[in-house]
């Protein structure tokens, strides 16, 4: 008799991250991460559970139209247990590479038999094996392309989606086409989306993967050929950039240390590749560096401060924007909250050496008068524009917590000029594509006459070279 399967194992791991997830009560990525904690748990398998769990989550949309094909149980009809088994072993079979075949079937089939019996096995192998058997090729891609946004009117979406898949994939059968993350795609023997011409938003919804509501937003608004790239890099596994710290080196010297201690640096952009955790090395132990996202490291800069300016970030967890700040020279608060994650960034700028002032307080009501120079608030928002980053956030956000958020955003804008001098600086950002928290909010505001100035804004859409995307406007106050 074989023994039982390891519960420290990849597979098993993935399957309960995924399977007590799907209440909605805890994140898949916050569940992965205590059961990583496990030190029985070998680094292979910690690689392996980790991609397995994030790639099931990205392309749950893509995968469950798929798997509705081959299974006489639609898959929001089956129990949660067989579903996870499913869902876990076609993203293997389609999304990842090195794994073989029967190896995925034989550990679905054990996970059926073992939640429920020797006949759901039989049922989970039945459909897997007929899709292993539709899948024609998986082979190389061609790169996303670019694309500016485009036209708005609703009547030209048929069109211009068609248009966009033509573009991207010329000569392929866009029905029968699952793109992959990296550089390749598979090819089905049947149709399995919807017909672009007559229900455009679903045929890309469910072929990249995204909400349905989310999809018919961008694509109002951006057009498709920009809206297939922001789809397409949401997808992505972005790479992990960095923020040298100049409180304690210069770049030319911590990307030497990092090759010494065995990292991959792409110098120009500063991204680096490595194997083991980043934080145990010692250049981050000693402060060198941050990890941040190239597009939020943009947001700072717009603010323009200045040596000795007192400057306030009030929703300043996890603290990358706050210890970048203190890297001008200016005198900075750092605001958030929640204690657990003040205590977090005390924790950060302590390793990075940055000299900012922590304190507990409400971006909504800061504990202030009108006292800064400047103020950066990087709100909270629906993180639409990190979807690559925050693979749950698609399936967790709803259109209308769009609106609510908007409100929130609203009140922490007032707050902040509240507490701003008159002559100084305000940055409003965000990691949301979506208007309501963006242009429109900072608009809204400006008309409504607070003494308010637009300067400049930002906008970055995901595509080719942009994994991330967001808003930051810098808002000017009159002086009196």
């Amino acid at each position: 008799m074989s023994a039982p399967p390891s519960p420290f194992g990849a597979r098993a791991i993935a399957l309960r991250v995924l399977r007590d997830s799907d209440s909605g009560r805890e994140y898949a990525a916050d569940l992965l991460e205590k059961e990583l904690e496990d030190e029985r748990v070998s680094a292979l398998d910690r690689s392996l559970a980790t991609a397995l769990v994030y790639a099931t989550v990205r392309h749950r949309g893509t995968i469950d139209r798929i798997l509705d094909q081959f299974s006489k149980v639609e898959t929001a009809q089956m129990e949660v247990e067989m579903r996870w088994v499913l869902r876990l072993a076609a993203c293997q079979l389609l999304f990842l590479e090195k794994i073989p075949a029967y190896a995925i079937l034989d550990e679905a089939a054990e996970q059926a038999k073992r939640h429920r019996n020797k006949k759901a096995g039989g049922f989970a192998t039945g459909v897997l094996r007929a899709l292993q058997r539709a899948i024609v090729a998986i082979e190389p891609d061609g790169p996303p392309r670019a694309a500016e946004p485009g036209p708005e009117n609703e009547k030209q979406w048929p069109w211009t989606v068609m248009d966009a898949l033509h573009q991207r994939w010329p000569d392929l059968p866009h029905r029968r086409l699952v793109p992959i993350p990296g550089g390749r795609r598979a090819i089905l023997d049947r149709d399995v989306w919807p017909d672009p011409e007559h229900d455009p938003v679903a045929c890309v919804a469910q072929m990249l993967s995204h909400p349905v509501w989310l999809v018919k937003r961008w694509l109002a608004r951006f057009g498709a050929g920009a809206t297939l790239a922001a789809m397409e890099a949401g997808n992505g596994h972005p790479p992990m950039a960095i923020r040298v710290n100049t409180l304690k080196a210069t770049k030319e010297r911590l990307v030497e240390r990092l090759r010494a201690e065995k990292v991959e640096v792409d110098e120009g952009r500063m991204h680096v590749s490595h194997t083991g955790a980043l934080w145990r090395l010692g250049s981050f132990k000693d402060g060198w560096f941050a990890v941040q996202d190239e597009a939020a490291q943009r947001v700072v800069p717009l603010l323009k401060a200045q040596r000795g300016e007192l400057v306030a970030d009030l929703c300043a967890a996890p603290g990358g924007k706050a210890a970048q700040l203190a890297e001008t020279g200016a005198r900075v608060v750092a605001a958030d909250s929640e204690l657990g994650k003040v205590k977090g960034m005390a924790r950060a700028f302590a390793r990075l050496g940055a000299p900012v002032t922590l304190v507990l307080a409400d971006a909504k009501q800061p504990p202030f008068g009108r006292v800064f120079d400047a103020v950066l608030i990087d709100v909270p928002c629906s993180n639409t524009g990190v979807l690559a980053r925050r693979v749950e956030a698609r399936w967790r956000l709803r259109e209308r917590d769009v609106r609510v958020l908007s409100r929130i955003q609203r009140r922490i804008l007032d707050a902040a000029v509240a507490v701003t001098k008159p002559g100084g600086r305000i940055v409003y950002s965000t990691c949301s594509l979506e208007d309501d928290e963006n242009g429109a909010l900072v608009r809204e505001a400006i008309r409504e006459g607070n003494g308010l100035n637009l300067e400049e804004e930002l906008r970055i859409l995901p595509g080719p070279g942009a994994p991330c995307g967001g808003y930051a406007a810098r808002i000017s106050l009159l002086k009196k």
